[in-house]
């Protein structure tokens, strides 16, 4: 027999439109890096990815959702940043309540099946 407390179930989970992935774990963590740091450059440094490849996710994800997540401006004296738009809180809330629901869905499943003879 198996032992029972060895067991874990670990699960990821992610939206797509149309096969294509809209957001993520990895992908939130951005946008909130992005909200935290109020800029893209800042957000690079603290999440440790780069600034384009940001930029090139946030605009994979507009343009599947097709609406801005970001709005970005220009800097001068004082420097530039981006901010969050309403429909990136709401993506990103969105998705954390569907994951909570996902998360534990699966682990009443796990419970039920872990409980059964293996």
């Amino acid at each position: 027999m198996i032992k029972k407390q060895q067991w874990a179930m670990r699960s990821k989970a992610w939206l797509e439109i149309e096969g294509h992935p809209v957001i993520g774990e990895g992908r939130m963590d951005m946008l909130q890096a992005i909200d935290r740091c109020g800029s893209f450059v800042q957000a690079s440094k603290e999440i440790g990815i780069s600034c384009r490849k940001i930029r090139g996710v946030v605009r994979d994800m507009e343009k599947a959702v097709g609406s801005p997540l970001v709005k970005a401006y220009r800097g001068g004296g004082e420097g530039g940043g981006a901010s969050l738009t309403p429909a990136a809180h709401k993506l990103i809330a969105f998705f954390k309540q569907f994951t909570n629901g996902f998360q534990k869905h699966a682990d009443n499943c796990f419970k039920e099946i872990i409980n059964t003879d293996l």
